[in-house]
């Protein structure tokens, strides 16, 4: 996982715009507050699925993306183990999206 995402994910949880956990995400996105949608890749499908379509439903579909592992995200963060998390602040999504896209594209090549 990118060190940029996860250090960005200490600073949104520090300034309070990082939610975590299944049900506080799809809280947040019932509400709009949420830019942003990070799943641990190791997440069950069946958790993964139902965060995807209830993002789709809330056309944040775009704005979802796959990475790292619940302990790493987790620890990381000072949390207990979770896979889901939501990040409520537009700057701090698009930047951690732009970090992500960057990291796929290096892949790619």
């Amino acid at each position: 996982m990118n060190p940029r995402i996860l250090t960005l994910m200490q600073f949104a949880r520090k300034a309070g715009k990082l939610v975590s956990g299944f049900n506080a995400c799809e809280r947040a996105i019932g509400n709009k507050d949420i830019f942003l949608l990070i799943l641990a890749m190791d997440s069950s499908e069946r958790t993964r699925e139902k965060m995807k379509k209830i993002a789709a439903n809330a056309d944040i579909s775009s704005s979802v993306i796959e990475t790292g592992s619940q302990q790493e995200i987790s620890s990381a963060l000072g949390l207990p183990l979770t896979g889901v998390f939501g990040i409520k602040d537009k700057n701090f999504a698009g930047k951690i999206m732009e970090y992500w896209l960057s990291e796929t594209e290096r892949r790619k090549h």
